[in-house]
C-alpha cells in the first residue's frame, strides 16, 4: 500500500505542475497531406505553447513526418516512437489513440494512464476491432470528435463513453483571391482514380470546355494549397467517409464554391444553400458542367457565396485552441480529484494534507 501511496502522490504532483503527459498516436503521412493528421498536430502545438507537455506518438522507429507539407514550426514539436519504447506512462498521463489504431489499443489496455480514442473517421471505427470487442474492453473511457453526428454515431456503439466534440479550425491562410478567379477546377478526392474518371468523363460529355483545367490538390504544402485554391472558380470533393470535411469549408473560406457528394453521414455545417451536393455521384459530371455554365454567364446565384461565408464563420483558430485548451485543463482537473479520491481511500483521515 506504502508504494501505491507513493505513485499517486508522485503522479498528483505532476499533475499539479503540468507534467503530466499528453500523447497523441498518429499516422505517418509519409509526405502526404492528411486533414486528420494537420488537427491532431495542431492540438500538441496548442498544448505544448500553453506549457502543457504534450507530444505527437507514432509506432515505429523510421517516422517521415510532416515537414514537407505542414512546415517546420509542426515537424520541430517534441516526438516519440512506441517502437522504441518511449511511451512510458503513469497515472497522471494521458494516451489519444485513432480510432484507425485498434491494434494499438491492445498493446496499452494495461498501462496506467488515461485512454481516450480520438476519432476523426468514424467509418473506421468497426474495421479494427474484433466482433463483440468495444474501446471499453480496452480501458477507453472517453472519446474526442469532431462533429455532433459523429458523437451521436460513437454513442450508439459506445453509450457508456464521455465524448466530447471540437470543432477543426480552417487556418487563416485559406482566404479569398485577390484577383479575379482562373478558369481551373479544384478538384479533391479520397481516391485518386475518382479525380481521373471525373476529369475524363467531363471532357468527353463536354469537349466545348477543354479550355477549362482541372487542378489534382492532393499532395501539396499546406500554404501552396491554400494559395491554389483561392485561384479556382469552383471545386470539386468526393469523399462518402468524411466525418468532417475538410475542404469543401477551405474551399468556402478561399471563396471557391464546392460541386460535392454526400457522405454517409452527413457532417453538420453542410447544408442545401452553401454548396452544390448530389447523392447518386454518377450525376456529378453533369452537376458540375451546369455550375460551369452559371459561372460563365455570370448566373451563380449570390446567396450561395452569402451562405458559405456564414457557414466558416464559426471554424476560427481562436475558437479552436480556447475548447481545446478549455477540456485538456478540463481532464487535468477530473484526473486530479480522481487520484486525490484514490489517496483519500488509502490513507488515513489527517495524514495526506
Amino acid at each position: 500500500m506504502e508504494q501505491q501511496v507513493k505513485i499517486l502522490e508522485t503522479s498528483l504532483t505532476k499533475l499539479k505542475d503540468k507534467k503530466g503527459k499528453f500523447y497523441f498516436l498518429t499516422q505517418d503521412s509519409e509526405g502526404r497531406a492528411i486533414a486528420s493528421v494537420a488537427v491532431t498536430y495542431q492540438y500538441v502545438k496548442y498544448l505544448v505553447e500553453a506549457g502543457f507537455d504534450a507530444c505527437v506518438l507514432y509506432e515505429k522507429t523510421e517516422y517521415k513526418g510532416v515537414g514537407e507539407w505542414l512546415g517546420e514550426e509542426y515537424s520541430n514539436l517534441p516526438h516519440a516512437s512506441i517502437e522504441t519504447g518511449e511511451l512510458k506512462v503513469g497515472p497522471q498521463d494521458f494516451v489519444f489513440v485513432p480510432e484507425i489504431y485498434g491494434h494499438v489499443l491492445e498493446q496499452i489496455k494495461d498501462m496506467p494512464c488515461t485512454k481516450i480514442v480520438f476519432c476523426q473517421a468514424y467509418d473506421y471505427i468497426l474495421d479494427t476491432l474484433n466482433p463483440g470487442f468495444g474501446w471499453p474492453n480496452y480501458g477507453v473511457t472517453k472519446c474526442l470528435t469532431t462533429t455532433d453526428s459523429q458523437k451521436e454515431h460513437i454513442k450508439a456503439l459506445f453509450p457508456t463513453l464521455a465524448t466530447k466534440v471540437i470543432t477543426p479550425s480552417i487556418p487563416d491562410y485559406f482566404k479569398p483571391h485577390e484577383k479575379p478567379k482562373k478558369p481551373i477546377i479544384a478538384v479533391h478526392t479520397r481516391d485518386h482514380r475518382d479525380t481521373l474518371k471525373l476529369i475524363k468523363s467531363f471532357y468527353l460529355q463536354h469537349p466545348q470546355f477543354k479550355w477549362i483545367s482541372f487542378r489534382d490538390m492532393r499532395n501539396m504544402p499546406r500554404e501552396e494549397f491554400a494559395t491554389t485554391l483561392s485561384e479556382c472558380f469552383m471545386s470539386v470533393w468526393v469523399d462518402r467517409v468524411s466525418g468532417w470535411g475538410t475542404f469543401p469549408l477551405e474551399s468556402m473560406m478561399c471563396n471557391t464554391p464546392v460541386v460535392g457528394t454526400f457522405p454517409i453521414l452527413k457532417p453538420d455545417w453542410m447544408t442545401n444553400e452553401n454548396g452544390v451536393w448530389v447523392f447518386d455521384e454518377s450525376k456529378l459530371v453533369e452537376v458540375v458542367s451546369t455550375f460551369v455554365k452559371n459561372w460563365l454567364e455570370d448566373s451563380v446565384p449570390e446567396n450561395l457565396y452569402t451562405q458559405m461565408s456564414e457557414t466558416v464563420k464559426s471554424n476560427s483558430p481562436e475558437k479552436e485552441k480556447e475548447m481545446v485548451l478549455s477540456y485538456f485543463s478540463e481532464l487535468v482537473t477530473e484526473k486530479i480529484t480522481e487520484l486525490e479520491n484514490a489517496l483519500n481511500k488509502l490513507t488515513p483521515v489527517g495524514e495526506n494534507s
